[in-house]
Formats: structure tokens, C-alpha cells, sequence
């Protein structure tokens, strides 16, 4: 069977075309017959802020897309500006994704104007008939590569060419993947005048880890959504995420505002388990925004610590409410809290490590106020690192996502509730549950009480863990326990710092001495005169180990002040209310 050389117009037989697992030189192998190119991840790191300044809109994807006013049937576009006009707006709210360069937006708005231009006459030479048509229309305003991948789109594009044949054509594998996401833009701009009104307009592009979203809005948008929708394939099939063409009808029953910090979680004695999570999580998933601006910036160290504060207590709800929900409505958002927790605490354990050693030098005689310095540069530098990585991630479509699938959740009462059994009672009110979970963390804590005798710090570690867990869990229903409770706070906050202290003071004699194992390890073979003195830092890590020790051995009475009766009637009195 002879089949047609999509360049030349030349017969072909199978045998000369290449075969699946065949090389051509210079062109990576694409997969064979109808399997589609897939898209190379995002480089790591990929900033948005990187993008083209005049496109600067769509580096923040909270900010809503520039709308664009459906046309009125006076002012009604032509079938090429419409389609031009929608291309470019999802053209670059989908930067992040598929990284293509202005060049490539040329190529783009070209072929959205040229879409329902007809090409020269030929049944044998389609690609030759499309870049004779880009040269008679467009004559030196592409290079001859651009030229190539336009011409590749409108012959894709008016059906001359199958997807299957992109890896005959003489386009490295880059080009491919260019041509190949230009054309599914296309595709989807055209289906948005399906109605062939060109008055379906996008009014908003959402890109998100898993799925894209397309809002568009115009008197015939559920004909043209519908027919954008169908047309989409192209896009998923070559490794895009999932895309949604909805209506803003449609997008409204499911965008809901970000929450505003509140001074009251607002939970109720007769809340259900599930309800009272949700409040938990919606009030600290508010703080946590509330700081996330400022975190960008970095002028104020504080709201980074404020905002990983308000991921941990997320994070913590999730044990402390996750029986009353299905496991499958929690998973998702847990993963995106411990991206976000990490991140975050990278830079900000730097930053304590640097307090305290700061405070540290503040001791010492004004001549040796530097004497940590080559410590402090190498932490400063990793700092920037950790910021540069965290900063990439605030702007990511994966965090975007994570926070709208979230603010979804938290939002709507009973979302991912676990189901109660019929044919018995359940525990499930709060006013049931608490007091039986607070006297559950407080056992766990005293039953460390025989293991504490010269305890290795591990397990005064993981002692520590369980006063986090047994303070959240007071702290989460403060609202319903008596006026008791704040003072029962302030008591396990005393013995968790304490605690809290003795392990920063570990990690980061830790840190220290790994620190100074790598330096000696360089000067290793160098001159005596070029070795970097690093007693001062050794100095340091036996202050810090001094300081760990030191805790570790007043612990003791930390825990006998913890342990008396009063501490536990105070417990009693705040439950007692329930």
C-alpha cells in the first residue's frame, strides 16, 4: 500500500516509512501510529515572574482573568478576531503549562486569523499548500522555522494532516510539541464559535495541577462551551491536564470566595465531630492566607512563621477530626498541606537557627560579634535557596489548586463526612466526643511518666509531639470548655516550649557539626595558611549542646509542676462544662 509524503507529495511505500522503534537522524523518536507526543514536565523551579513583563496579569493565578465584553451583534467580530482574541487569552494564562515563548504566540495569533482561510488547491501536497499560503500572506515576517510549525497548524488545523503523521514532517521534536499545543489552542478558540456568533467570550482561565478550567461567558455560551469542550481532546491527549469548559453559571455554583480571618472558630457544643473539623480548618486555612502576601515578600519574618503555624494546626486537625470523614475527602488536601508545611519550615528553621545564633554573638565581647560569620553566609545562602524554591511554589498551579480544591471543601457544610451507622448509636456530637478526646491526649502524655528517668532525647521528642497534639486538641474546642481551659493552654505551652527548645538546640548542634565535618573535609590538602579557623564554630556547637543538655536536665521539674493535681482539676473544670 503506497501512502503519501506529506511534504513532497511523493509516493511512499511502508517499507520507507519509519517504523515505531526506527531513528531519524536528529529527531528524537515520537510514539508510532496513533499514539500522541507527551509533553515534557515543567523545568523545576519554573518561576511565573519569569514570564514576559506585558503579560504580567497572569503571573498571579488568584487574580481573575481581564474579561472580555461579549459582542453585541453590531459590533459582531469576524470568525478570525474572534478566534484570535480567545487563543491569545488561553494562550497565556496557560504559560505555566506549556512554556512557549512569544514566538510562539505569534504563531498562534496568525493561525487563529488565518483558521477559515482556504488553502492553495492540492490533493498531494497539503503541507506544501500550507506554507505557500503563510509566504504569499506573511512574506518575511516569520523565520523559516516559525514558518514551518505555522504551516504544520493550519495544515493540522483544516484537517489535511492526522496527529499520527507529526513525526514525518521535518520538525525536531521540540517543534512537534509546539505545533502540536498550538493546535490544540486553536482548536479550542474555534470551538468557542460554534454558534458562529462570536459572542462566547473567556472571562476566566484557571490552571490548576490536574485540571485546566475555561469560563466563558455570551448569549450562545452553552452551545460554544459544549462545542469547545468536544474539540479539547487534542489538548489532554498530548499530556496536558484536564480541561473544563463551563459557563459562568456553571463555574459560580462552584468558585467560592477565599475566607477572611475571623477572632472565633465558632464551633458549638452540639456541632457534629465533622462540622466542628471543618470550622477548625476553615478559621486556621483563613490565617494561613491572610499571611501569604506578606511571606511573599519577605520584609516580615513573622508572617512566614504565622503562616506555617496556620499549616500545622491544619494539618494536626486532620488527626485530631479525620474518623468523622472518609479517609479518599481528606488525602488530597493533606498532601498539599505537607508541600506547603515543608516549604515553608525550610526557610523558616533557617531563620530561627540564625536567631539564636545572633543571640548567641549578642553575648559575647563587641571584638567577636563576627565570629560565626562564615556559619551565618552559609546558612544566608541556603536560606535564599529554600526562599527561591518556596517562592516557586506559591505561584505554582499546583498550590493554586490545592487552595481551591480546599477553600471548596471547608466551605461546604458536610463535604467528605463519614457516614453514621443505622442501626446503632455513635458518639459524633462535640459535646460527646471532646471531653473523651482531651482525656485520650492527656493520657498519652502521662503515660510517659516511668520512661522519663534519664529518657535519650528521642523520647523526650516524641513526648513533645504528643503535648502539640494534646494542646491543639484543647485549643480546637476552647470555645465550648469553661473559662479553665485558657490557663490549661498556657501550662502545656510552658512545658512544650521547654521541650520545643531542647529539640531546636539538638537539630542544631546537628546542623553545626555537619557543618564543620564538610569544612575541615575541603581544607583538606591545603597550605595551613589557607585553612579557614573554625574554633569559633566549634565554640558555638558547645554552646548549643550545653544548652540542649541543659534542658534535658531541668526537664524534670517541668514535668512535676505538669503532673500536680491542680493542673489536672484546671482539666477537669474546662471539660465539665460539656
Amino acid at each position: 500500500m503506497e501512502e503519501l509524503d506529506l511534504a513532497t507529495g511523493e509516493k511512499m511505500d511502508n517499507n520507507s516509512l519509519p517504523s515505531a522503534g526506527s531513528e531519524q537522524p536528529g529527531m528524537e523518536q515520537l510514539p508510532a501510529e496513533e499514539s500522541t507526543p507527551r509533553l515534557e514536565p515543567l523545568s523545576e523551579g519554573h518561576l511565573l515572574a519569569e514570564w514576559d513583563p506585558e503579560f504580567k496579569q497572569a503571573v498571579d493565578p488568584d487574580q481573575p482573568a481581564a474579561d472580555l465584553e461579549p459582542t453585541s451583534p453590531e459590533t459582531r467580530l469576524s470568525p478570525a478576531e474572534h478566534a484570535r482574541q480567545q487563543a491569545l487569552v488561553i494562550f497565556d494564562y496557560t504559560q505555566p503549562l506549556h512554556e512557549l515563548s512569544e514566538s510562539s504566540r505569534r504563531v498562534l495569533e496568525t493561525a487563529a486569523l488565518l483558521h477559515d482561510t482556504p488553502l492553495p488547491p492540492t490533493k498531494k501536497k497539503p503541507l506544501r499548500a500550507a506554507r505557500e499560503l503563510v509566504r504569499s500572506q506573511f512574506a518575511g515576517e516569520f523565520s523559516p522555522e516559525e514558518s514551518k510549525v505555522l504551516a504544520a497548524v493550519l495544515a493540522y488545523h483544516r484537517g489535511k494532516i492526522r496527529r499520527k503523521h507529526f513525526d514525518q514532517l521535518d520538525l525536531s521534536p521540540v517543534q512537534q510539541r509546539e505545533a502540536l499545543t498550538i493546535a490544540a489552542l486553536l482548536r479550542i478558540a474555534t470551538g468557542l464559535n460554534a454558534s458562529n456568533t462570536g459572542s462566547t467570550s473567556v472571562t476566566q482561565v484557571d490552571v490548576g495541577r490536574d485540571e485546566l478550567w475555561i469560563v466563558v461567558d455570551g448569549p450562545q455560551s452553552d452551545v460554544d462551551a459544549t462545542a469547545a469542550q468536544h474539540v479539547a481532546s487534542l489538548w489532554v491527549k498530548i499530556g496536558y491536564p484536564d480541561v473544563k469548559v463551563m459557563r459562568e453559571e456553571e463555574a459560580a455554583a462552584i468558585r467560592v470566595p477565599f475566607p477572611e480571618p475571623t477572632e472565633k472558630i465558632g464551633i458549638l457544643p452540639d456541632d457534629a465531630m465533622s462540622e466542628a473539623g471543618r470550622k477548625v480548618m476553615l478559621f486556621n486555612f483563613a490565617r494561613m492566607l491572610s499571611c501569604e502576601e506578606e511571606t511573599r515578600k519577605g520584609e516580615d519574618i513573622e508572617a512566614l512563621h504565622d503562616m506555617r503555624v496556620a499549616t500545622r494546626r491544619m494539618r494536626a486537625s486532620f488527626e485530631v477530626f479525620g474518623e468523622a470523614f472518609e479517609r479518599r475527602a481528606l488525602k488530597s488536601h493533606l498532601a498539599g498541606l505537607r508541600q506547603t508545611g515543608r516549604l515553608l519550615g525550610a526557610v523558616r528553621d533557617l531563620d530561627v537557627f540564625m536567631e539564636k545564633a545572633q543571640a548567641y554573638l549578642d553575648t559575647l565581647p563587641p571584638e567577636r560579634r563576627n565570629d560565626l560569620e562564615i556559619l551565618l553566609n552559609a546558612w544566608h545562602e541556603q536560606r535564599e535557596t529554600a526562599r527561591e524554591k518556596m517562592l516557586s511554589f506559591l505561584i505554582s498551579p499546583e498550590y493554586h489548586t490545592f487552595k481551591r480544591e480546599f477553600n471548596i471543601f471547608v466551605n461546604t457544610p458536610d463535604s467528605g463526612r463519614r457516614p453514621l451507622p443505622k442501626d446503632q448509636p455513635v458518639p459524633d456530637l462535640v459535646l460527646e466526643v471532646a471531653p473523651m478526646m482531651i482525656y485520650t491526649r492527656l493520657a498519652a502524655v502521662r503515660a510517659y511518666g516511668p520512661w522519663l528517668e534519664n529518657a535519650p532525647i528521642e523520647r523526650l521528642h516524641a513526648l513533645r509531639i504528643e503535648f502539640k497534639k494534646l494542646r491543639y486538641t484543647v485549643e480546637y474546642f476552647r470555645e465550648v470548655l469553661g473559662p479553665q481551659a485558657g490557663e490549661v493552654i498556657e501550662e502545656l505551652k510552658t512545658i512544650q516550649d521547654h521541650l520545643g527548645d531542647m529539640t531546636d538546640a539538638q537539630v542544631a548542634a546537628e546542623i553545626v557539626e555537619k557543618f564543620i565535618e564538610e569544612a575541615e573535609a575541603l581544607q583538606v590538602g591545603l597550605p595551613v595558611e589557607e585553612h579557614v579557623d573554625l574554633q569559633s564554630v566549634v565554640a558555638y556547637l558547645d554552646y548549643r549542646r550545653a544548652e540542649r543538655d541543659h534542658l534535658m536536665a531541668t526537664f524534670n521539674v517541668a514535668w512535676r509542676h505538669f503532673v500536680r493535681k491542680d493542673f489536672r482539676k484546671k482539666v477537669s473544670q474546662a471539660v465539665s462544662v460539656l
